[in-house]
Parts: C-alpha cells; structure tokens; sequence
C-alpha cells in the first residue's frame, strides 16, 4: 500500500469516527423529541405540518392542565357559555 492510499484510509476513517461521534451525541436527542411527540398525539408530516390527535393530547395533559388550556383558549377566541354547553363566539371581522 502506498502512503497515498494509507492516508486516504485515515482520513475516511477518521471521517467514519467523527460521524459515529456526532451521531451518538445526537440520537438521545432525537429520542426525546419522538417520545415528546408521540406522548402529546403529535405526528410529523414530510412537508414539516404537524397533525395532533387531541384525544391523545388532552388525555396526556391531564384535568389541571387540560382546564388551563381550555380557559386560555376561551380567552383567546372570547369563547362564552357554560361547559359542555353549546358555545358562543364573537366574531371580530
């Protein structure tokens, strides 16, 4: 082998460890956020649009949670009306 070639090999090979590096320091991240999502109902689509199953995500949030959630989502889009009631809106045009 000529010291062209064995300088090659280490620098693919060197190359190799340094991805394998990147990858092992990445993964547990990317571990996480598939667990996150897949807790809260929360599916990626190619295109980056994200689709929620809100059974899943209410479920997983919990009474405490899910009644904070819904006074800010009253809040935010004047929602009125007494719960499990038919619910009333102004709309701002």
């Amino acid at each position: 082998m000529s010291q062209g070639e064995s300088y090659w090999i280490e620098r693919a090979q060197s190359a190799e460890a340094q991805v394998q590096t990147l990858k092992d320091a990445f993964q547990p991240a990317i571990d996480r956020v598939k667990i996150f999502k897949s807790n809260f109902g929360v599916k990626e689509r190619s295109d980056g649009q994200i689709d929620i199953n809100f059974a899943v995500f209410v479920e997983r949030l919990g009474p405490t949670a899910a009644l904070e959630l819904r006074a800010i989502i009253d809040e935010q889009y004047q929602i009125s009306g007494a719960a499990g009631k038919k619910p009333h809106m102004r709309l701002t045009g």
